[in-house]
């Protein structure tokens, strides 16, 4: 009787063991599981993607629906793109926003934004960076103060030189701030340059620079020999006024860096 009392203790013992073994080994793998897991979770959030916020404030929101045909979009490079956006008062960050493929070039495009937060007062066509930041405004539509929620902004902009040297003369060749074309333009422009609206592209891309002979004025595909970008980098001695000055704006700052993207892209028109 005793043995086989025994007999049953050391094989319930045997069973218990056993059952510990299988919850712990199943514990085991579910930790793996979890680190598994929590690392590709992590992986995932810092593939350096921002996604476009969507914005939702109760049901307070509109949409708007633009139509147009842009034209050279396909020519941006590097951190920069074009995108129909909304932006408030306050900041220079769009609340939200789509990008214009660059496989629509020169194509009648239909963008829609949805769920556009209340406090957004402009629908714009910009230049944007991958923060989602402003850096130039093609076209501005200001929404109204009597706007109704829940209406739909319908816009038709027609046809857009959204392009990289488009952008670069409309705001750099010809901006206010900078005044290029005020000084290279006209009977006698500065240096032989032209950089009036229509001439700024020919009298640039593949021209011999009058101040330094050896070097283009800008050389396709390499920024570094192109007199244009090293005038407003560094300077020249050859060049009495200061160019690089120019750029000491923050809204004019990161244009050094587009136009140093254009050339290097092939200097697209």
């Amino acid at each position: 009787m005793r043995r086989h009392l025994l007999n049953i203790e050391l094989k319930n013992s045997r069973i218990e063991e056993r059952k510990n073994f299988h919850f712990s080994t199943f514990q085991f793998f579910n930790i793996i599981i979890l680190i598994l897991t929590t690392v590709l979770g992590l992986t995932s959030c810092d593939d350096g993607h921002i996604n476009d916020p969507v914005h939702n404030d109760g049901g307070a929101t509109y949409t708007a629906r633009l139509s147009g045909t842009f034209h050279s979009v396909g020519t941006w490079s590097g951190s920069y793109s074009v995108a129909m956006a909304c932006f408030g008062d306050e900041s220079a960050y769009s609340l939200l926003q789509s990008v214009i493929p660059a496989s629509s070039d020169d194509k009648s495009q239909v963008l829609t934004l949805t769920n556009i937060p209340s406090e957004a007062k402009t629908i714009e066509i910009a230049v944007v960076n991958v923060l989602r930041k402003r850096i130039a405004t093609i076209y501005s539509y200001p929404i109204p103060a009597d706007q109704r929620v829940g209406d739909t902004i319908k816009l038709d902009v027609g046809t857009l030189d959204v392009g990289m040297f488009g952008a670069i003369n409309q705001f750099i060749f010809q901006g206010q701030a900078t005044s290029c074309a005020r000084c290279h333009s006209g009977s006698a422009p500065a240096a032989g340059l032209d950089l009036s609206p229509t001439q700024a592209y020919r009298c640039l891309v593949g021209a011999d620079a009058t101040k330094a002979p050896s070097m283009a004025r800008v050389l396709p595909g390499n920024a570094q020999e192109s007199f244009l970008y090293k005038v407003i980098t560094e300077g020249d001695d050859n060049v009495s006024y200061s160019h690089p000055a120019l750029f000491t704006d923050p809204s004019y700052a990161p244009f050094v860096e587009i136009i140093r993207n254009w050339i290097e892209a092939g200097a697209k028109e």
